[in-house]
């Protein structure tokens, strides 16, 4: 059985009327530790990127940039006390995130069935702290262990690169790899997206029933996801015009505007998101296949 796309997102839309306020303060409860750690590693200078990107900015201007001289800085970035400091808070920050997106999650499977929940909602899964850490790490691992033949694959045809001994040989050996770079990249990422589709919907049996174990969650999730990978791909690349405009948008003003634009934009486009795929989610475990009445385009196609 397959839907348009449109269908899920539709269903999503419809459900979030009249509780778009709820659903963004819900997404920034979610995302909250994770702005909040960006923000302090912002403001201390302890971005690498950054930290970084200004150093060989004024390096080159003074013309003293060396190699050497860029080693240091980042052997002084890697051993400096604030650096291991904000890692640690955003470690932290990560361990929480997954109970609230399952309790985000399942504030948005209840908003799709026309319960009416507040806020607070987001905290219903903090008890399944350790289980929803334990998924995120599952999923994570199994999308690693699907793209490792691809990067079994890459280090063996970059190896000449690699053991080469002077700088001409080096670029030599990756001259001749080049044109198996594309390839090479589809290798690792292809079973990597597969694998991710596969495990997509965890979170979401896990949200709807908090009794659920990590590795039942993972199987049931294969089990959903068989002949629907394809279907769920599309549903997620539907969304990839909205982020581009998004961009777009705050690309065009400046400052505390430009920052505010985006993470608005982005946190409706979480909800929104989450909503589609939860739609995506009832549809293969319930079967509750979205409100096709008075709309053409959302007949079933096979």
């Amino acid at each position: 059985m397959y839907f348009s796309s449109a269908l899920y997102r539709k269903k999503a839309l419809a459900a979030l009327r009249g509780h778009w306020q709820t659903a963004l303060l819900i997404a920034l409860v979610v995302n909250l530790p994770t702005l909040l750690m960006q923000a302090i590693s912002a403001a201390t200078g302890n971005e690498p990127a950054i930290r970084l990107e200004t150093f060989i900015l004024t390096a080159s201007r003074d013309g003293t940039l060396t190699q050497q001289l860029l080693l240091d800085e980042i052997n002084s970035i890697l051993h400096s006390t604030g650096f291991w400091t904000v890692r640690g808070l955003e470690l932290l920050a990560w361990l929480v995130t997954p109970c609230l997106t399952l309790g985000m999650l399942k504030w948005t499977l209840n908003r799709l069935d026309g319960q009416e929940d507040p806020v607070s909602t987001v905290f219903c899964r903090v008890k399944q702290f350790f289980k929803a850490i334990g998924l995120q790490l599952m999923v994570i691992l199994n999308v690693l262990l699907w793209m490792l033949p691809g990067l079994a694959v890459s280090v063996i045809a970059l190896r000449p690169a690699f053991r080469a001994v002077s700088i001409q040989t080096q670029t030599d050996a990756l001259q001749s790899t080049y044109s198996m770079g594309l390839p090479l990249m589809l290798l690792i990422i292809v079973p990597g997206v597969m694998s991710f589709l596969r495990c997509a919907l965890a979170e979401y049996i896990m949200a709807d029933d908090s009794s659920y174990k990590v590795f039942f969650c993972l199987r049931r999730s294969k089990d959903l996801m068989k002949d629907q990978k394809k279907n769920l791909f599309f549903l997620l690349v539907s969304f990839l015009l909205w982020y581009v405009l998004s961009l777009l948008v705050s690309s065009m003003l400046n400052g505390v505007f430009s920052l505010l634009v985006q993470m608005l934009a982005s946190l409706a486009l979480s909800v929104y998101m989450a909503g589609s795929v939860g739609a995506f989610y009832q549809m293969l475990e319930k079967g509750k296949t979205p409100d096709a009445k008075n709309e053409p385009e959302q007949e079933e196609l096979n």
